[in-house]
């Protein structure tokens, strides 16, 4: 899944839980509501943005909750900003871009890891890193990877 996907997804995600606490559901009762085609764990994953939900699922979600889907994705897509995230876990992509241009090394490890959401969910507690932090950040990891050849 690209990052993109993983924000929208997860936007989507928090978007469900919203509107099913607004309207007092339980997950056990929107389970109910969807016929059981999906547990509680499963909805729970959706709503935390750990899983991503499956777009024929999405639909069936969105009515038992009684909102349109086609909103919900239009939601999503306007709260997540695709070019120049303020919220990435790594901070922001451009600012980083801009201060490791002289970092040949350090910026292609940087793009690796912002295309990877494996490597990026590393990164989730340390959240609006500086430039200077995710720069020593890369540099640790860089040598990791050199001494590991």
């Amino acid at each position: 899944m690209a990052k993109i996907d993983m924000m929208l997804y997860k936007e989507i995600g928090k978007i469900l839980k919203r509107e099913r606490l607004n309207k007092e559901i339980s997950l056990d009762q929107l389970v109910d509501k969807i016929n059981g085609i999906k547990t509680k764990s499963t909805l729970k994953r959706y709503e935390d943005g750990k899983s991503r939900i499956d777009m024929d699922i999405l639909p069936i979600v969105c009515e038992a909750l009684n909102i349109n889907y086609v909103d919900v994705i239009k939601e999503a897509e306007n709260e997540v900003n695709f070019h120049n995230s303020k919220n990435s876990n790594l901070g922001d992509y451009n600012e980083n871009v801009e201060y490791l241009k002289d970092k040949p090394e350090l910026l292609e490890l940087y793009k690796e890891i912002v295309a990877n959401d494996q490597l990026v969910l590393l990164f989730d507690k340390a959240r609006k890193l500086s430039p200077q932090d995710l720069e020593q950040i890369l540099k640790i990891i860089d040598t990791f990877n050199k001494e590991t050849m």
